[in-house]
């Protein structure tokens, strides 16, 4: 007989069960274990993708319910995939987390600060405040300062800034780098300013689907307006949701290439557009989950660093594939702020190992926790690393070549 979830004292069917075998197919090996940055910080079995295949499988088979407490472990994960992706067994764990935080929304079982952002992205399309005005504002300390010009009726490449970028100071840095990349190669760009909407990832990945669809018809048609042929995103999350997610709420397909920054700073190089000047130091690179794991690109980032004459390059020991989260993925800290910052921590300590300078990273998201982290390091171990994201570094680059 198939097992079914009592809530509330009605029976519902959830989307876990129609997982199928699936949901049996983790050997319970450990391989995991080794990967994890949840476990590897709390050795907590129950919070490991081990321990968490083990309770969905109890829930499917109707041995236990969702609950608060399991919601509390499901929804404690940075989402940065290294299970799936190093799992000998092939359990697809980010398509089974997925499918379960979206269970415990219908079943009212989730952090209620995720209420909180759904009603701020549905009304400001957003997630940071309550209006969408301010998505230019970044751009006013420019040196022409008039945010309005680079929103034009009509160009060939659309420029999407993200929520983070548009709207944390931190992350401010970004957007104008970019711009002025751009305007060194001479590139025909717009933004789309207020017709900007959040991408939606931060819904998908708390398992809040039901508005995705209208996020993702309104910005295709906001890049379809501008007679576009090609969308350049720097928000790592935005371009996997862009590239890999919308396919899956819209049947349209879309007219107009998808780069992520580092792709396209890259074909500029290549194409002669933008000419590099000389800097020096040692550089490492962090690779962001969503660009890097979840989204494939590894090489990109690489050569655009490599391209600077001077520049003495050293990887992580872990990279690329094996790259370890720098503790700011998947809403974990609004779920436990205390774990995010110790994962965060552990990753400062292989970027000072390296030796480097500066740690190169392509995710606003990134950037931010990876400094708070080295800045917390620095006081215990005098070790003096500057963060940087990589349109920074091709723009300091490309200031030092007009010298």
């Amino acid at each position: 007989m198939e097992s079914e979830v009592k809530i509330k004292n009605k029976k519902e069917k959830f989307a876990i069960l129609e997982k199928g075998d699936e949901l049996y197919s983790c050997s319970r090996c450990g391989t995991c274990l080794a990967y994890c940055p949840i476990y590897k910080q709390t050795l907590d079995e129950s919070l490991a993708p081990r321990g968490k295949m083990s309770l969905l499988e109890a829930i499917s088979k109707g041995k236990i319910e969702y609950s608060d407490k399991i919601s509390e472990k499901l929804f404690t994960c940075t989402a940065c995939n290294i299970c799936t992706s190093e799992c000998p067994s092939g359990v697809k764990l980010d398509e089974m987390i997925s499918t379960a935080k979206s269970d415990l929304i219908d079943a009212h079982k989730y952090p209620q600060v995720l209420d909180i952002l759904k009603e701020r992205i549905k009304k400001a399309y957003n997630v940071t405040f309550d209006s969408n005005t301010g998505r230019l504002d970044w751009a006013a300390q420019l040196p022409e300062g008039e945010p309005e010009k680079y929103v034009k009726a009509k160009a060939e490449v659309v420029y999407f800034v993200g929520c983070v970028s548009s709207f944390s100071p931190r992350s401010f840095g970004i957007p104008r780098s970019i711009v002025q990349d751009f305007d060194s190669a001479k590139v025909d760009y717009t933004l789309l300013g207020e017709e900007e909407w959040c991408c939606g990832f931060p819904l998908i990945n708390s398992g809040i689907k039901d508005v995705v669809g209208d996020l993702a018809k309104h910005n295709i048609d906001a890049v379809k307006s501008k007679g576009a042929k090609l969308l350049v995103l720097s928000c790592p999350s935005c371009y996997h949701t862009w590239k890999h997610e919308y396919p899956k709420y819209l049947s349209e397909k879309v007219d107009f290439e998808i780069l992520h920054i580092s792709q396209y700073l890259l074909r500029l190089i290549k194409e002669g557009k933008i000419k590099l000047g000389p800097l020096s130091g040692k550089i490492t690179y962090h690779d962001p989950c969503d660009l890097g794991r979840n989204s494939g690109i590894y090489a990109e980032p690489r050569d655009v660093i490599k391209s600077i004459p001077g520049i003495d390059f050293i990887d992580m020991a872990a990279n690329r594939k094996l790259a370890n989260c720098c503790g700011g993925g998947g809403n974990l800290e609004s779920v436990n702020q205390a774990l995010a910052s110790k994962i965060a921590l552990a990753k400062a300590d292989e970027i000072i190992e390296t030796g480097a300078d500066i740690v190169v990273t392509s995710c606003q998201q990134c950037n931010r926790t990876i400094d708070a982290s080295l800045k917390k390091k620095k006081k215990e171990t005098n070790a003096k690393v500057k963060v940087i994201d990589l349109p920074e570094l091709v723009l300091q680059s490309i200031q030092s070549e007009k010298l």
